[in-house]
């Protein structure tokens, strides 16, 4: 199974689990750091599967066009980029995100 159907499969957990407790703004890395410890597994077989192909870089950029194509069903939207460094320390661009805000609980509170 690719990680983009493992996401699909998953997308309510993601949404629930996952970017519920990010912050209002959070980046792409963020969203991965959460989505690696809760599924470890995963993670590790998504990454061994693409060894030797610059694994990371490769299932990161899965990840983030998932984000990208699923954006109303995971309640975010793009914001914008900011430089990071990725878990090399290498200087890139990265997305930030933000959740959709909930209209009555800013209009009523």
């Amino acid at each position: 199974m690719s990680i983009h159907q493992f996401l699909g499969q998953n997308t309510e957990l993601l949404r629930n689990e996952i970017i519920s407790e990010l912050e209002s703004d959070f980046t792409t890395l963020d969203f991965i750091k959460k989505f690696a410890r809760k599924f470890e597994g995963e993670y590790i077989n998504h990454l061994y599967y693409n060894r030797g192909n610059d694994a990371f870089n490769k299932v990161h950029s899965q990840i983030a066009k998932y984000l990208a194509e699923n954006e109303p069903l995971l309640d975010i939207r793009k914001k914008s980029k900011v430089k990071n460094m990725d878990v090399f320390g290498v200087m890139g661009e990265i997305q930030v995100w933000e959740k959709k805000k909930d209209f009555f609980k800013e209009f009523y509170y």
